[in-house]
């Protein structure tokens, strides 16, 4: 494990010569916070929709933007440039596994999920106000945080390995960032029910809705639903990645790279 901590902290050392980035990144986290304070502010006047008042519904959109920008697309771009570059033929040369080099190298956005958590509070305390949580509520809520931000990293990893079978993988990638974009404005509620029925069956809907809904409006029965769906989801992603992975290296041992 050692040769894999050092992977881990090589690229850690390296994101953090990139600081600019962080402060962009806050800057475009702010902004929509701001955005649709004013836009939920006008829409409900002090009312509540779908049993859902504006300040959970700035929080829901908090934990939202929360998990999206600690991934981000940079993780998928440096599996699928590793793959497009010949460099995952180098690696295979040496005794380490490409999967468990992939995960080290994704588990740099630490320093993206460490800056945002603190960010995303600072954030909703002032745009929305704090709001009342129970001790089981906040345990399970990290819980399914940590279960999003896992099958998020692993889609991210599973649209960079997609490389091994087409030159190009950007539109994979946009038409799944759009997935996920759908829910982390909008909680699955107010969307129409046939909308929800597809929306229920597709992973991306388990990276931003459970966290979410556990924090604003929580429930214990639903709440363990989702993480359980969670761990489905996690699951079938992860087995996708590394099924992927698999069948790419195959091909590059058979064909010589």
């Amino acid at each position: 494990m050692r040769k894999y901590f050092e992977v881990f902290r090589f690229n850690l050392k390296s994101e953090m010569n990139f600081k600019i980035d962080y402060f962009f990144s806050l800057l475009s986290f702010a902004v929509h916070i701001f955005v649709f304070n004013a836009l939920w502010d006008f829409i409900l006047q002090d009312k509540a929709i779908l049993g859902y008042t504006k300040a959970e519904l700035i929080w829901y959109i908090i934990v939202g933007e929360f998990v999206a920008y600690s991934v981000g697309k940079k993780n998928y771009l440096k599996v699928s440039e590793m793959i497009k570059s010949g460099d995952i033929a180098n690696l295979l040369t040496k005794p380490i596994s490409i999967m468990k080099y992939i995960i080290a190298q994704e588990g740099t956005c630490i320093i993206n999920i460490v800056v945002n958590f603190i960010f995303g509070i600072v954030m909703g305390v002032v745009m929305a106000g704090s709001i009342s949580i129970q001790p089981l509520q906040i345990l399970l809520f990290i819980v399914s945080l940590g279960l999003g931000l896992l099958i998020d990293i692993f889609l991210q990893v599973f649209i960079g390995l997609l490389a091994f079978l087409t030159e190009e993988n950007q539109s994979f990638y946009l038409v799944i960032s759009k997935a996920i974009l759908l829910l982390i404005f909008t909680p699955l509620e107010f969307f129409p029910q046939t909308v929800q029925n597809i929306l229920k069956f597709l992973p991306t809907t388990y990276i931003v809705y459970p966290p979410g809904k556990i924090l604003v409006d929580f429930n214990l029965q639903n709440s363990l639903l989702l993480i359980l769906a969670q761990i489905i989801s996690l699951i079938g992603v992860f087995a996708c990645a590394y099924a992927l992975n698999r069948k790419g290296v195959r091909n590059i041992n058979v064909n010589g790279g």
